[in-house]
């Protein structure tokens, strides 16, 4: 089970596939477990890496009060090394897509291309979500997981989402919760970061996505984002929520590929 040590951390990764390399960077509170609707199929045709960020899945890291994004982008350089990769195209989901942006920032020679799913760039430019929705990111530090995912719902996943695929996520999450402890550390995290300033100086092309009902991370971030970005794609899904990859897998899988494959040499 591959494992690269930085800065105090094991980090956890693993790769499927051959091809052109892909990096998955997962969410707030959630490991790359999370990205079975996802790496499968890319994996048909690249070879995809996946790793679990400070804070979640089998990572193992010292006690942090936060695990800053910075250091979480760092880690993503660490593992497309061990990898023998010299960059990746790389998709960030949610927090993962503030990790990614981070990590265009400090490391841009490592990312081929870019993809950022149902994120924002941070900072006083974010459209933020409702106060109720903001506080039950709080809250669910002191909730029980599966009380936590039912309560996040109707914020996160589309109206017509079956029963059937919301349970099928989170039996996959609750096999990966991570302590009260690392949600709060990554949490904290996103607090007062930002790349907003820097986005106009992006120059690896950019695929943004997101969910045009997701009420946790607002649509119209999506827009502001692409809009600074030089040359970047805006796609928006009006039958998604925020976990757009549920809601509409095939378009996100087709999306992603398209992306990748349109910047990948022949």
């Amino acid at each position: 089970m591959p494992f690269v040590d930085r800065d105090g951390a094991r980090i956890h990764w693993t790769s499927l596939g051959k091809g052109e390399p892909v990096v998955l960077i997962m969410g707030l509170g959630c490991s790359s477990a999370l990205w079975f609707r996802v790496a499968p199929q890319l994996a048909k045709s690249h070879r995809v890496i996946l790793l679990d960020n400070r804070g979640s899945g089998q990572t193992q890291v010292p006690h942090y009060v936060v695990h800053r994004v910075q250091h979480m982008a760092a880690d993503v350089v660490a593992v497309i090394a061990a990898a023998g990769e010299a960059s990746a195209h790389v998709v960030g989901f949610s927090m993962g897509g503030m990790i990614a942006q981070q990590l265009v920032i400090d490391f841009p020679q490592r990312v081929r291309s870019l993809a950022l799913l149902g994120t924002h760039s941070g900072g006083p430019w974010a459209v933020q979500a409702e106060p109720r929705v903001r506080q039950l990111l709080f809250d669910k530090a002191t909730m029980s997981a599966e009380d936590s995912l039912h309560a996040m719902r109707p914020y996160t996943y589309a109206r017509d989402t079956s029963d059937t695929l919301f349970d099928e996520d989170a039996l996959v999450r609750l096999a990966h919760q991570p302590s009260a402890r690392d949600y709060q550390a990554q949490l904290y995290a996103l607090i007062g970061w930002s790349a907003w300033l820097d986005l106009p100086r992006f120059k690896c092309p950019t695929l943004v996505m997101h969910g045009l009902q997701d009420q946790l991370i607002p649509p119209a971030n999506a827009a502001r984002t692409a809009e600074r970005i030089p040359g970047a794609t805006l796609i928006e899904l009006p039958e998604a929520s925020h976990w757009l990859m549920t809601d509409q897998n095939a378009q996100v899988i087709d999306a992603l590929r398209t992306h990748i494959d349109a910047h990948t040499p022949s």
